[in-house]
C-alpha cells in the first residue's frame, strides 16, 4: 500500500519500514539503512520533528482502534455467561432511576429494571423533583404491573450544587436500603442479565469499585438522531472501549453504573459531586484515586436516538465538550486528534513532508481504512447491519465533517444548556 502512494524519484517503502523509521529508530531518518534512503526531504528542520510526532500520534491512534476491536471480539460479540455460584452469595441491590419528563420509548427503558434476572432481591427507586412531572404516572404504572418488585417514587430535591441530576437523586441515595447501587438514567434500556453479570464481576474482585456499561444508540428517526447515533456507535463506543482497556486512568460515563454506597461515602458521598456538571467523570476519578478499580461487562446501555433536529444534535455535542473541558482538560484538548479528518490531514502532511508521498492518495487510503474499521466495528457490536447502510453512512460522514467545527465552538464558549436550563 505504501509503495503505491510514493511519487516518482523516491524509493518505495513498506508500512513496516515506516514504523521502524518513525518509532523503532528515529535517528534512522538521517541515515541510509539496508539500502533504503531514509533522508527526509527537509532534513534537520523543526518541521521534521513535528512530522515524526504526528506519525507517532497516528500510530498510537490506530493501535487504540485495534485494541477496541480486540475488546469487542472478547467481550461483546457473544454474551458473557452467568457465573455458576450459589444464589445466596449475591447481595441485594438498589436501582436508582432519576426521572425528568417523558423520554422516547420510556416504558421499555424503565421496564428493563423490573425485568432483571437477578438471584437476590432488588429495589427500584424513581427520583423525581417535580410532583407534576408526567414521568410519575408511567413509573406508578410499572410499579402496579410488577408488584413482586419493591419499587417507590420519591418526589422532591435537595439543592447541594449546580448539578440537577445529583440534586434529584440524593433523596433516593439517602433512602437506599442496600450498599450496592445501580444508578441508571431514565432513557437507558439494559439486557435482563446485565445486573447479574455486573455483580459477578464485583464478587470476583473485592477492589472493584465501578462497573459501567458503554452507551449504545438505537433506532434513529431523524437526521439529527442519525448524527448522534453514528457518533455513539462508532467513535465514542470505540474510544470508550479502548481507553478502558488500556486502563491508565478513569474513563466513566454515567448512563449505567454500579457503585458501593460505602465507597462513595469514602470519597465524600454523592452530595459532594453536586458542584460538577460532569459528575460521572468526577465520581469515577475520585474512586480511582481512592484505589477502587473500574471494569465493564459485555452489556450495552442502550438509549433510543431521541434527538429531533440537527440543531439539537449540535447543542448536545457542544454541551458534552463544555462539561468536560475544565475537569479533563488534556483529554478534551486532545480529542480532535482522535478524529479521522484532522488526524488524516496531519498524517498526510507528515508523510508528504518526510517522504514525498502523494497527498490525495495518502488521505484517501487513511480515510477509507478508518471508514472500513468503523463500519466493521458497528456491524459487530450491533450484531448485524443497520436498517439502511446508505442512511447510516451518510450520517457517519456528516458526523466526521462536523466534529472539529463543533469542538471549536464548544472550546471558545462556556454556556451549557441542559434540559432547558442554562449553566455558566
Amino acid at each position: 500500500m505504501a509503495a503505491a502512494i510514493v511519487q516518482g524519484g523516491h524509493d518505495a517503502r513498506t508500512l513496516n519500514d515506516l514504523v521502524n523509521v518513525v518509532v523503532v529508530s528515529p535517528p534512522a531518518l538521517f541515515n541510509d539503512t539496508n539500502g533504503i534512503s531514509a533522508t527526509p526531504r527537509n532534513s534537520g528542520s523543526g518541521m521534521d520533528l513535528a512530522a515524526c510526532c504526528v506519525l507517532v500520534l497516528a500510530i498510537a491512534q490506530w493501535l487504540l482502534i485495534l485494541i477496541s476491536h480486540c475488546v469487542l471480539q472478547r467481550r461483546y460479540v457473544k454474551s458473557r455467561p452467568f457465573v455458576n455460584r450459589p444464589h445466596e452469595e449475591y447481595p441485594q441491590v438498589t436501582i436508582i432511576r432519576p426521572l425528568k419528563g417523558v423520554d422516547m420509548d420510556m416504558h421499555r427503558t424503565l421496564e428493563s429494571s423490573f425485568k432483571q434476572k437477578y438471584p437476590a432481591q432488588f429495589e427500584v427507586l424513581f427520583a423525581v423533583e417535580d410532583p407534576e412531572d408526567p414521568a410519575i404516572k408511567l413509573a406508578n404504572e410499572l410499579i402496579r404491573q410488577y408488584p413482586k418488585v419493591q419499587a417507590r417514587v420519591l418526589i422532591g430535591q435537595d439543592n447541594v450544587g449546580i448539578n440537577p441530576k445529583i440534586n434529584n437523586m440524593l433523596k433516593a441515595y439517602a433512602q437506599a436500603q442496600n450498599d450496592l447501587l445501580w444508578i441508571c438514567d431514565s432513557n437507558v434500556y439494559t439486557d435482563p442479565g446485565t445486573l447479574r453479570r455486573s455483580v459477578d464481576l464485583l464478587l470476583d474482585n473485592k477492589r472493584l469499585g465501578v462497573v459501567h456499561h458503554v452507551v449504545f444508540s438505537e433506532s434513529p428517526k431523524t437526521f439529527g438522531a442519525m448524527l448522534d447515533h453514528a457518533f455513539l456507535v462508532t467513535n465514542h463506543c470505540r474510544m470508550y472501549l479502548a481507553i478502558n482497556a488500556v486502563g491508565i486512568a478513569s474513563c466513566v460515563m454515567g448512563k449505567s453504573n454500579l457503585y458501593y454506597k460505602s465507597a462513595l461515602e469514602g470519597v465524600g458521598g454523592l452530595e459532594s459531586f453536586g458542584q460538577y456538571l460532569a459528575e460521572d467523570n468526577m465520581i469515577g476519578q475520585a474512586l480511582w484515586h481512592a484505589g477502587w478499580s473500574h471494569t465493564m461487562t459485555g452489556d450495552l446501555a442502550c438509549q433510543p436516538a431521541d434527538i429531533g433536529s440537527f440543531a439539537e444534535y449540535c447543542s448536545r455535542r457542544v454541551r458534552w465538550v463544555r462539561t468536560r473541558k475544565y475537569n479533563v482538560t488534556f483529554a478534551t484538548l486532545y480529542e480532535p486528534l482522535t478524529e479521522s479528518i484532522l488526524l488524516g490531514s496531519l498524517t498526510t502532511w507528515a508523510l508528504n513532508h518526510l517522504y514525498g508521498c502523494s497527498m490525495p492518495a495518502v488521505f484517501g487510503a487513511f480515510f477509507l481504512c478508518w471508514f472500513g474499521m468503523d463500519m466493521l466495528f458497528f456491524y459487530r457490536i450491533n450484531r448485524g447491519p443497520p436498517p439502511s447502510w446508505l442512511w447510516f453512512v451518510l450520517g457517519w460522514i456528516c458526523r466526521e465533517v462536523l466534529a472539529l467545527p463543533l469542538w471549536a465552538i464548544a472550546i471558545v464558549g462556556n454556556t451549557v444548556v441542559w434540559r432547558g436550563r442554562k449553566f455558566l
